[in-house]
């Protein structure tokens, strides 16, 4: 099975959900180190973070709404799907489908203003980044026969993390907070998803159009 057993995947999944909860009571009670990091918004981050950095993570930018690493999820579900790993492709795009309902509608409950600007809360971009290269180190990453061309892959997927990460900082509807809180849930969203599939992939191969799948 891709997605391997796991005797930790329950308590991150619990640890990170806890840790997200916390974060949004601290941060809409206005208490504490939390209320303050709510304050580093974009325009702090501009004036801490030097130009060349800056011109350096520029083309992360194309990941700062999130409507990009959503794109590049369904073309790697789309390409999955036609070499048989039909079983996975479905799971990224219910986990993703999903998850996107979900940020959405805790980003309509969460109203978060700082300095007289509306921050988007959690953040969609750490979220769904977060989402696309779990998926890509899960599923495609060790498909590669070669030590070398992993490493690579792995550190491109690093660095495209932290640029986005940063880039986020740099907008002017996030902030430190709704980053972190986007990545945070991402990572008890994918384990509680990882969960379903351990779970149901194994009967959904038994299935009539999926029978043929690697899962």
């Amino acid at each position: 099975m891709i997605i391997a057993r796991s005797h930790t995947r329950f308590l991150t999944f619990l640890i990170s959900l806890l840790l997200f909860i916390v974060i949004s009571i601290l941060t809409y009670r206005h208490q504490g180190f939390l209320h303050t990091l709510t304050q580093i918004d974009y325009s702090i981050a501009r004036a801490v973070v030097p130009n060349w950095l800056e011109n350096l993570i520029k083309p992360a930018y194309i990941f700062s709404h999130g409507i990009l690493s959503g794109l590049l999820i369904f073309v790697i579900a789309f390409f999955l799907w036609g070499f048989k790993f039909k079983i996975p492709a479905t799971w990224i795009l219910l986990t993703s489908l999903s998850g996107w309902l979900l940020i959405n509608i805790l980003s309509l409950f969460f109203n978060l203003e700082v300095n007289g600007t509306k921050i988007v809360y959690p953040a969609h971009t750490t979220f769904f980044m977060t989402l696309l290269i779990s998926y890509i180190l899960l599923i495609i990453i060790p498909e590669i026969k070669h030590d070398l061309g992993q490493f690579i892959c792995q550190t491109i997927l690093l660095l495209s993390w932290v640029g986005t990460f940063m880039m986020t900082l740099l907008s002017p509807n996030y902030n430190l907070v709704s980053a972190l809180a986007g990545w945070i849930l991402a990572i008890a969203w994918l384990k509680f998803s990882e969960n379903f599939y351990r779970v149901y992939a194994g009967e959904l191969y038994r299935r009539k159009g999926f029978s043929n799948s690697w899962y």
